[in-house]
């Protein structure tokens, strides 16, 4: 049920997948990650409220897919029960800045960066008469969102309520021309996120910094979630990008079946990792 991997194994295995050890660690070495740090009681996550810029994400060390997991906090009491909620979880929890903008998923084999994929929450554009929900109904229509991948908007589910009051819309808002209302904080597939291929386009620093980092953990497989508004241009000129997280089992088939875009085989990379001498040789 996952991805096959060499044999031999390296000394970041062991933390890859822990949140707070990630941003130590990336921190000490000069990656750019969330201002933050980990709370191990309500006291110290009221200082670190009190010390960062606002809204906050809280999330536990460890787990994955979003689960206890709280943003757009701005006060002491959304903190509190985000804090509590995150400790059902872990008792280490980190608090963060939280960073606005797509995530991309920066898949790595043998710390050569393979593929870029943009992932984004699911959201739609208005056009200046529609309400949301009409805007949904058209969007949930493309033939993707049949399954078995992408899922269709869920407007009416909490989440999406929560998040559209965030942002001072309701399902019967009607949005101006151009602007984008979004219905999940996550990314995921399942609550109706989108991905695009975006390989080709990734700035020359940030590709070094994808493989800078690849080098650091030294491990043959690895999927790095870094947030920025645009991939394009240089994690160097923007104060709010970062790594959000690392995965040591990356789900591969997220880049064999981007929502638009081209494919990228990275199984075939992989593949070719592990078994060299199958790679295919030019014909004499």
């Amino acid at each position: 049920q996952s991805i096959p991997r060499p044999a031999r194994t390296q000394p970041s295995l062991s933390w890859i997948d822990d949140k707070a050890e990630v941003k130590r660690r990336f921190q000490a070495k000069g990656f750019p990650v969330p201002k933050g740090a980990v709370a191990r009681s309500e006291a110290e996550a009221l200082r670190l409220f009190h010390s960062l810029p606002r809204p906050l994400i809280v999330k536990p060390r460890s787990g994955s897919g979003g689960r206890h997991t709280t943003v757009h906090i701005t006060t002491e009491a959304e903190l509190m029960r985000a804090y509590q909620n995150a400790a059902l979880l872990s008792r280490a929890v980190v608090v963060e800045t939280e960073l606005s903008g797509p995530v991309f998923r920066a898949t790595l084999i043998a710390t050569k960066l393979v593929a870029v994929l943009r992932r984004d929450p699911p959201s739609v554009v208005g056009d200046g008469r529609s309400t949301l929900r009409a805007l949904v109904e058209e969007e949930n229509k493309h033939p993707l969102r049949r399954g078995p991948i992408f899922a269709e908007i869920q407007i009416d589910a909490p989440s999406a309520k929560r998040e559209l009051a965030a942002q001072g819309f309701t399902a019967e808002s009607i949005l101006e021309r151009g602007a984008r209302a979004f219905f999940h904080f996550k990314v995921n597939w399942g609550v109706g996120g989108i991905s695009y291929d975006a390989t080709d386009v990734v700035h020359p620093d940030n590709r070094k910094l994808f493989e800078d980092i690849g080098t650091f953990l030294g491990d043959d497989i690895i999927g790095i979630d870094f947030m920025i508004s645009d991939i394009a241009a240089s994690w160097r000129s923007s104060d709010q990008c970062g790594v959000i997280e690392c995965n040591s089992l990356p789900l591969i088939g997220n880049h064999h079946f981007p929502y638009s875009g081209s494919p990228v085989d990275v199984a075939g990379a992989v593949w070719d990792m592990i078994f060299p001498q199958t790679k295919k040789r030019p014909m004499p």
